[in-house]
């Protein structure tokens, strides 16, 4: 086969995976645990993965690799207004507990930026919670090295 008829069968294909509408956040992240996350959303938010909307208004800045997941430096970042924002959270899905922390900006800057311990690789969310109602996710994830969590 040469280049030309692989580009237009793989486009083909690649072009049937997304009218499959399969979402975003479908494809996984490393160190992904949606089990043990879905308890800690409906403890915590009294909502589940499902009534989260991905966005790119929230900016999650974690890094890639950590080599002691005892100190792992975690920004988020909200490009909303500040009487928008009614609260942000932190997720780890790997964590004994996943829920790391919640901020309320109130009148403050929708930013926060903390470190926080991931017990191994996980995937971390930023979950923003709106004045409306809305619970907004942005997803990434971190591999660590040593882990933090004893």
């Amino acid at each position: 086969m040469n280049r030309r008829a692989f580009l237009r069968t793989t486009g083909v294909a690649l072009g049937a995976v997304a009218l499959a509408g399969l979402p975003v956040r479908a494809q996984g992240l490393e160190g992904e645990d949606l089990a043990n996350l879905e308890k800690a959303l409906q403890a915590v938010l009294g909502k589940g993965f499902k009534d989260l909307t991905p966005s790119n208004v929230i900016k999650l800045t974690v890094p890639a690799i950590a080599e002691s997941g005892a100190n792992v430096p975690a920004e988020v970042e909200v490009n909303l207004p500040s009487n928008q924002v009614k609260a942000i959270h932190l997720f780890a899905d790997k964590n004994p507990t996943p829920h790391l922390v919640a901020f309320m900006p109130m009148k403050a800057l929708p930013y926060y930026a903390t470190r926080v311990r991931l017990a191994e690789t996980s995937a971390v969310r930023a979950v923003v919670e709106t004045t409306d109602g809305k619970f907004l996710l942005a997803s990434a994830s971190t591999r660590v090295t040593v882990g933090g969590c004893g």
